[in-house]
């Protein structure tokens, strides 16, 4: 049976895509696999462990004959996993076009609120008796343009991170 066909792949495919192998025990990929709301059941459980046995069998990982105790076996990614990623695992490249479609609504935003900001100078020449709310609501609008920039950065770091 092919990997993909087996219970479980789907949910395992987005913990190996998430993470970096190294050193873990079968209760280390379970609590991962958990994390993506699957039924903590034994069933579940014994289909995970199904697939780390498939997954050192075809040389996807490897065990740690060292760091394995007490009947534990543990378990480190081989470099074929990179491959395994790169043939099943499309999440990372569907959250990086989130990620580049919410940079573009941020960077959309910081264009809006400026336009916004130039109007409120216009506004405070009109209505003098009131200049002091328009220049405090221009500071705030001035603060959410620096919130905004901030998250395009981190979003940029995070582009950068994938590759």
């Amino acid at each position: 049976m092919e990997l993909q066909n087996l219970p479980m792949f789907r949910e395992f495919s987005l913990v190996i895509e998430s993470y970096k192998i190294e050193s873990w025990q079968i209760v280390d990929f379970w609590d991962k696999v958990k994390l993506l709301k699957v039924v903590d059941n034994n069933v579940n459980y014994q289909s995970v462990y199904r697939l780390i046995i498939k997954l050192v069998k075809e040389g996807y990982l490897t065990v740690d004959i060292e760091k394995s105790r007490y009947g534990q076996k543990t378990y480190t990614e081989s470099e074929n996993l990179h491959t395994l990623r790169s043939k099943f695992c499309i999440e990372s490249k569907l959250s990086l076009q989130r990620l580049t479609q919410k940079k573009k609504q941020f960077e959309n935003k910081v264009i809006y609120l400026g336009d916004e900001i130039i109007a409120l100078e216009e506004l405070k020449e009109q209505f003098p008796d009131i200049q002091f709310k328009i220049e405090q609501l221009r500071q705030i609008k001035i603060g959410e343009i620096n919130n905004l920039k901030v998250k395009i950065r981190a979003i940029e770091s995070l582009i950068e991170y994938f590759f």
